[in-house]
């Protein structure tokens, strides 16, 4: 019989790496530095109570958990329902005319109390930004909400999830990472996909199509998503694996309170409003704002619309001192036109083919957007040159379903059900907790939503069955004529 040579070289590093593991494992670990990761599965009072440990095995038969920072994240399931991009029956690539999902559950929470998350980190709290993160998770993860926030007992009759995606740019940008550490602790295995990838490989692909040559990609984001860097870093990180050299042009802009304008946020929108109001009760652009001004040299470019839309103050010469926007559309032309300018100004030989709209709420109104870029391109000869008439609006949900696709089939978890029976929840503000500052509107004032921290043990809100009672009729109009999916799904239409 021949004998196993063994190498002592070999058998001295295998007992070097084996001593040094055990150390590792005597050694007490690292502090965490989120308690709710550990006082989730250690504490069964705590309403994002799960038990790891009997955590379903067999998961073909749960349903996907889906998250956004409101209702934006709405189109973002909306479009993954639309995907007809494989043959259900032997998954193969290929449209069959059936939507490669209509078997599929979803369990969707809108953390609508916290939104929007694209200003946590410009007020210094991507912590607590992220901490909110873990919590939207953990809810998927386990089985109670509350029917009111006045309930003192939770319901217990959810479902936990069989992977999770995460609907909400900046969620991903801030969060993907300390999630994903969070499922390591925990020792559960559930994918967690993010928008980010799925919307820059979706870019690449059109840039390449076009041959990329003079083409630069524009990211319209919320503030967050802009800072973190998050696409940029992805698309040059995935351009790199396609092309020796990485040279695409990325220019961002943020639309800032374009997400809380169409969510109905009163710190940026306020219907009732005929003048300008205090500067502590506004929290977009303006005249002298230090990081989004309204340009009064744009002026023309911006197009505002007027009426209660614009709010405006002369001094007695006439001359605007306060300028204050008032309406979506209004946040629209301002976010498109300063994207524009920034491209026409540092890239005036480049060809803006491909936008991607990198906040869940942005594929609302994305006809509007799209009706700028082209009223812009008439404007003038400098965004002419850049604006493509066929200019390409993305929307990463078309990506994130597709990556989710794979995901299911590769595990053989597949549902059988109906995406009829999905569930939507949302979170609003906790009434029974003593220390929660809840305005007249049943929202958390401005300075208190930012002003939290991390680790305090306080549940600031409850999640609740999705209804009427915590949404302005104008989200559930726009939900009822831009996803019909969805909104037969919710109102059992």
């Amino acid at each position: 019989m021949k004998r196993l040579f063994v190498n002592p070289r070999l058998f001295l590093l295998l007992g070097i790496l084996a001593f040094t593991l055990q150390c590792k494992r005597d050694t007490p670990q690292q502090e965490i530095k989120f308690r709710i990761i550990t006082e989730a599965i250690t504490d069964n009072n705590n309403p994002y109570y799960f038990d790891p440990a009997h955590y379903p095995d067999d998961r073909s038969s749960l349903p996907v958990g889906v998250f956004d920072s409101g209702t934006g994240g709405l189109s973002a399931l909306n479009s993954i329902l639309e995907l007809d991009e494989f043959n259900n029956t032997t998954h193969e690539p290929g449209s069959d005319g059936i939507a490669d999902f209509i078997s599929e559950r979803f369990i969707y929470l809108a953390d609508e109390a916290n939104m929007p998350y694209g200003r946590y980190n410009a007020e210094g709290k991507a912590d607590f930004l992220r901490e909110l993160v873990l919590k939207d998770i953990l809810f998927l993860l386990g089985n109670q909400y509350y029917l009111t926030p006045d309930d003192g007992n939770s319901q217990t009759d959810k479902e936990p999830v069989k992977s999770i995606v995460i609907a909400c740019n900046t969620a991903t940008a801030y969060g993907l990472e300390t999630v994903r550490e969070a499922m390591d602790h925990w020792g559960l295995n559930i994918n967690i996909t993010g928008i980010i990838e799925a919307g820059a490989k979706l870019a690449l692909e059109i840039v390449f199509g076009n041959g990329h040559e003079h083409s630069v990609i524009g990211v319209l984001a919320t503030e967050g998503t802009c800072a973190s860097g998050g696409y940029p870093t992805s698309i040059h990180t995935l351009a790199e694996t396609l092309l020796p050299v990485n040279d695409i042009p990325v220019v961002q802009q943020a639309g800032i309170g374009l997400a809380g304008a169409i969510d109905g946020d009163i710190n940026y929108v306020d219907p009732a409003a005929t003048e300008p109001r205090e500067e502590t009760d506004y929290y977009g652009p303006g005249l002298g704002h230090p990081n989004y001004p309204i340009d009064t040299a744009l002026w023309e470019e911006y197009h505002f619309e007027t009426g209660n839309g614009l709010l405006v103050k002369k001094n007695p010469e006439g001359k605007r001192t306060v300028i204050q926007l008032n309406s979506v559309t209004n946040y629209i032309r301002y976010m498109v036109t300063h994207l524009a300018t920034k491209i026409s100004q540092e890239f005036p030989d480049y060809t803006l083919d491909v936008v991607i709209l990198g906040c869940t709420h942005y594929p609302y109104v994305e006809a509007e957007i799209r009706d700028h870029f082209l009223r812009l391109k008439q404007y003038n000869s400098f965004y002419e040159r850049n604006i493509p008439e066929n200019i390409v609006l993305i929307d990463p949900a078309r990506s994130l379903g597709t990556e989710l696709y794979h995901e299911l089939t590769e595990k053989n978890i597949l549902g059988q059900d109906s995406h009829a029976n999905s569930r939507f929840f949302i979170s609003v503000p906790n009434r029974l907790l003593q220390e929660n500052r809840i305005d007249e509107q049943r929202e958390f004032p401005y300075d208190w939503k930012y002003g939290r921290d991390i680790n305090t043990g306080l549940h600031f809100v409850k999640q609740v069955p999705f209804s009427d009672e915590w949404i302005d009729e104008a989200i559930r109009i726009r939900i009822k004529e831009n996803i019909p999916i969805i909104y037969g799904i919710i109102y059992k239409q």
